[in-house]
């Protein structure tokens, strides 16, 4: 166990939207993997990045929750928690079960908490693999751990202070017009700080502790379990920068070269999971487009232009006819 230093740790603008964006491309991923799981449209919002303490988050989903545990193998060092509240939970466990989602069960029973489990691992693996794009690095996760927790009656991070600082990253998750909610990504602060560094390496590396302890941030390779900083001392709770100008504090510059999945959907259709193992080839799927309609293109999941398919070569390719206007794409990254 690591003994932290109590200084206090502050998150600046930059590294706020660099988590944001690193969020967007992650848990987009993440969505895509669900959409295609439950055939459902899933929409993830931009997220919202911010800093609190355990107690805070606690507060805000004093609900029963699903907590799902991510620990980082290579690449990154570290874990985090993703916080949904159970009642969404039975949605998407319901839908995985072939069931319209309409109707869920009243609790978490063990085989819709292994239906849940399931989707969870597909969601992560292809946040991580996102990732690992992202990072130009192999980034490496364990199957994630699922419990069930009453937020409002158990701590969110057992053995920890409540007064602990964390990043918590916080988006809207859609999913057709059964879920409405809001998910959360709980990081801790020096792990979150490590994953900015891989995007944005710093001329001022993160500093060692100082032997009185005293003033000294928390070194980046210390952070390897939640359990870790059981006896760490709270730390104080800094001020947000004020968002300035129209933008607030998005430097487009400094996200230009990270990369993100840009895809062309040419139609959806929803099937049971009974009719998807009964395709054979020769089948065919229809989809609920129709021939000469625009091709939706998408950045992640962001909506950001209109097209039509084209031949190039032996090749298909989209040829833009609608865009949004610049000052509308770079909102949509925030």
């Amino acid at each position: 166990m690591n003994d932290f230093a109590s200084g206090a740790m502050e998150l600046t603008a930059m590294e706020q939207d660099t988590l944001a964006e690193i969020s967007n491309i992650s848990m987009g991923s993440a969505a895509t993997a669900l959409s295609a799981l439950v055939n459902r449209k899933v929409r993830i919002t931009v997220p919202e990045v911010g800093l609190r303490n355990l107690a805070s988050v606690r507060s805000s989903y004093p609900v029963p929750c699903l907590l799902v545990n991510v620990q980082y193998l290579s690449g990154l060092q570290g874990e985090n928690i993703l916080v949904m509240r159970e009642q969404d939970a039975l949605v998407i466990g319901s839908l995985m079960m072939g069931e319209d989602g309409t109707n869920p069960p009243k609790e978490l029973d063990e085989i819709y908490l292994s239906a849940v489990s399931e989707a969870m691992n597909m969601m992560m693996g292809s946040a991580a693999t996102a990732m690992s794009e992202l990072f130009q690095d192999s980034i490496e996760i364990s199957p994630p751990k699922v419990e069930t927790k009453d937020l409002g009656q158990e701590p969110l991070v057992t053995e920890v202070p409540e007064e602990h600082q964390v990043v918590t990253v916080s988006f809207r998750i859609e999913i057709d017009d059964l879920v409405d909610s809001t998910m959360l990504q709980i990081i801790d602060l020096a792990f979150a700080k490590g994953m900015v560094a891989k995007v944005m390496p710093t001329e001022h590396p993160v500093a060692s502790p100082s032997p009185a302890g005293i003033g000294a941030e928390i070194p980046t390779a210390d952070i390897h379990s939640w359990a870790e900083l059981a006896g760490a001392e709270p730390t104080a709770m800094p001020e947000q920068a004020a968002p300035q100008g129209q933008l607030g504090n998005v430097k487009v510059d400094l996200i230009k070269d990270i990369p993100v999945t840009v895809r062309a959907v040419l139609g959806r259709t929803r099937m049971t999971i009974d009719h998807i193992l009964r395709l054979g080839p020769g089948h065919i799927v229809e989809l609920d487009s129709i021939h000469g309609e625009p091709i939706d293109i998408y950045a992640n999941d962001t909506f950001i232009a209109r097209g039509e398919v084209v031949v190039v070569g032996e090749q298909f390719g989209i040829r833009v006819t609608e865009i949004a206007s610049p000052q509308d794409r770079i909102e949509s990254v925030r």
